[in-house]
């Protein structure tokens, strides 16, 4: 949660296919949007610093790691979220097919029943 009272406070502004975009709006991002956007500012960020441990990071390498970070927490949100849906889905289908055969395997049971036992079942 620090990383987005961060992204606020600095108000980021993120470059994507779409123009330029709040921390709030990279929710409406599709999956690869999200994706094409965390590869570019990785790169960005990679390219950004020097090949030494020594040299101190600056505010620009530290804008982009925070960019990349929000991006990539949104992106693997956004990912979990349609995994948890489809296999949702997939239970219910799975469900709704169970039931079908109980309810067929009731009828059966009632259909084999003689006359005499489904007069005593009414009420």
């Amino acid at each position: 949660m620090e990383n987005y009272k961060l992204a606020t406070q600095q108000k980021l502004r993120f470059q994507t296919s779409k123009g330029l975009l709040s921390t709030e709006q990279l929710w409406d991002l599709s999956v690869n949007d999200l994706d094409s956007l965390a590869v570019s500012l990785q790169d960005s960020y990679n390219n950004s610093k020097g090949k030494s441990f020594l040299e101190k990071k600056t505010d620009k390498d530290k804008g982009l790691k925070l960019q990349f970070d929000v991006v990539l927490d949104i992106l693997n949100t956004k990912v979990e979220e349609s995994e948890a849906k489809r296999d949702a889905a997939e239970i219910k289908e799975h469900n709704e097919k169970i039931i079908s055969l109980i309810k067929e395997k009731q009828d059966g049971a009632l259909a084999n029943k003689s006359i005499a036992q489904l007069e005593k079942m009414l009420k």
